[in-house]
């Protein structure tokens, strides 16, 4: 799995399913009506920015509307044109002014993110009048859910029949995790969930985590007057030491489950995942060995409402024709689709479809009970509270200082002129560092031939900071690349000082091939494999410059059940992917 930038890139294998899902079932039926409109060449242009759980579904409806000679306002008609990125991504480019640099995408019209929290968001930012010029009721409903293996999801409900957070905060804090339950052989419960400044599942997973935190206390609910209290702080951080890392989109998670099902393996990489209805149900539909069992916790459902906002940048035209494809999708054609794909319908967003009794063995009789929406300014201090929750991280970063490293970055960019690459690294390294607190460990090694050196040993950022950026300023690229050698010792390294109280992980960045020039081999692969050696320590890699090795790269990674980022085609891209990198922890 490969990550250029963060927020848009290759679209995960099991969110990219529902388009042929949806032919599969035979309930793909956008009719085209080729009318005289649909030739026309002064319809009027609608750019519409989706998040990523949807956008294939709204770009097939959007090729049917534009095929179908539909008017309106009289003898009017738009294109529309649909572009995917994630809600974190797009409350990011409105609130700055969107640019086509940062986003690759032209500005839209149109925003449809997964939930009204990031309106929330904008509002407590003050952008909110600036980008939103009205809003349409939602397009669909889905509510965040636990995701277990069902194996797992048996045992679990068999002890909790009716769970809460906080019985999954009983699990993620017991002594043996899952032999808390009688089955050691699985290890420690782990949580995936999402980014909260990225991802939508992500900020939902903060806001019902607080929500829970706050019941638990005695209060009523999650508020302004309690939400930095010592209880509830640390109830969520109790919650966030379970999890394994944290993911700009869930279904990064689950194409990791996706391929250990495949293999059979005995115990899933993560014990649950934090995400959407609809993704769980999309999972399901693919027939895997191992389903997915939702559990929707007693606290409350968090309803991701898919809000339909019309922006700023739009004229009275193109508002015209937002309401006319609002006024499109909202029809049964189209709402059966949202159905066929595992959303549930807008206006009965607590009552199952029958789609997701029959893939999802959701009861007929649920009625889910609904968490409020915090208030914008609450919304906006979970945030920032959260991240003096979270789980502490311990990253060796490992920077590849071969004699490469001082080449032209693109000599075909005239942006970059004859930048180096080294000269893009170093700035980009350093400001992924304010990514991480204080209390995050960070260590640096340096790789080129014959073999690495231990820069900065790893220890509190607070104490290393100022040692790493020093030694970054001083790298001289000289040499040949030992990465493989390197990539082997690094994880021996990190494998003999684990800290199971923290997310441990190396980052390793290289513009080129092994000295060796041959696929990784076995035996360094059987090193890393987590499945043979029951012992996990991610490798998250960075292919840097047309001349690395990312497949090389990627098979690292996969193996050792991380991802694989890179900026070979646009090395101008190195400071984002380094954000999305450390976004992770």
């Amino acid at each position: 799995m490969s990550h250029p930038t963060p927020g848009r890139g290759r679209r995960p294998l099991v969110i990219a399913v529902a388009v042929g899902l949806l032919a599969i079932i035979g309930i793909y039926v956008f009719t085209a009506r080729d009318g005289a409109a649909a030739n026309r060449t002064d319809c009027v242009s609608l750019e519409l920015s989706s998040s990523t759980e949807k956008d294939d579904i709204l770009a097939a409806a959007a090729d049917t509307y534009n095929r179908s000679g539909r008017e309106f306002a009289g003898d009017k008609c738009a294109k529309v044109s649909v572009h995917g990125l994630t809600s974190g991504a797009g409350m990011e480019a409105l609130s700055k002014g969107w640019t086509a640099a940062d986003t690759g995408q032209p500005q839209p019209q149109v925003w449809a993110p997964s939930t009204s929290l990031w309106l929330s968001r904008l509002e407590a930012r003050g952008q909110s009048a600036v980008a939103v010029s009205s809003i349409h009721p939602s397009i669909m409903s889905s509510p965040l859910v636990v995701a277990m293996p069902e194996m797992m999801a048996k045992v679990f409900l068999e002890k909790n029949p009716n769970p809460g957070w906080a019985d999954i905060l009983k699990l993620a804090t017991a002594p043996g995790g899952w032999g808390s339950l009688g089955h050691p052989e699985w290890g420690e419960f782990k949580l995936g969930r999402d980014h909260p400044e990225l991802s939508s599942s992500g900020l939902g997973a903060s806001m019902a985590t607080f929500h829970a935190a706050a019941v638990a206390n005695g209060f009523p609910k999650i508020d302004e007057s309690n939400v930095g209290n010592a209880g509830v702080l640390r109830f969520v951080h109790d919650v966030e030491s379970s999890v394994a890392r944290y993911s700009k989109d869930a279904a990064e998670f689950v194409d990791l489950l996706a391929a250990e099902d495949k293999k059979n393996l005995p115990v899933p990489y993560v014990s649950a995942v934090v995400m959407q209805e609809e993704l769980a149900f999309t999972y399901n539909k693919r027939g895997p060995i191992r389903k997915f069992q939702a559990i929707y916790p007693k606290d409350g459902a968090l309803q991701f409402d898919h809000p339909y906002v019309v922006l700023t940048s739009a004229t009275a035209d193109q508002r015209a024709a937002a309401d006319d494809f609002f006024k499109f999708i909202s029809e049964p054609e189209t709402q059966a689709v949202f159905r066929a794909t595992g959303f549930r319908d807008r206006g009965a967003p607590n009552t199952p479809t029958q789609e997701l009794r029959d893939v999802l063995s959701v009861p007929a009789e649920q009625s889910l009970p609904t968490m409020p929406l915090p208030e914008p300014k609450l919304a906006e201090e979970i945030v920032k509270l959260w991240n003096s929750t979270r789980r502490e991280a311990r990253v060796l970063l490992v920077l590849d200082i071969s004699g490469s490293m001082t080449q032209e970055a693109n000599k075909s960019d005239p942006e970059l002129g004859d930048t180096t690459k080294i000269t893009l690294v170093k700035p980009a390294a350093k400001r992924a560092l304010d990514l991480l607190s204080a209390k995050d460990e960070v260590g640096l090694w340096t790789f080129s031939s014959p073999g690495h050196t231990e820069v900065v040993p790893i220890g509190k950022l607070s104490d290393n900071k100022a040692a790493i950026t020093q030694a970054i300023d001083g790298i001289n690229p000289v040499g040949g690349t030992a990465l493989y050698d390197t990539v082997a010792a690094a994880h021996a390294k990190m494998i003999q000082s684990v800290d199971a109280d923290r997310i441990n992980a190396i980052v390793v960045l290289s513009d080129g091939q092994d000295d060796s020039k041959v696929p990784p081999p076995a035996a360094l692969l059987a090193k890393i494999n987590p499945e043979l050696t029951e012992r996990a320590m991610p490798i998250f890699t960075i292919s840097f410059g047309k001349d690395a090795d990312p497949d090389a790269m990627r098979l690292i990674a996969s193996t050792s059940k991380a991802l694989a980022y890179d900026a070979v085609k646009d090395p101008k891209n190195i400071d984002e992917v380094f954000t999305a990198v450390f976004r992770n922890f």
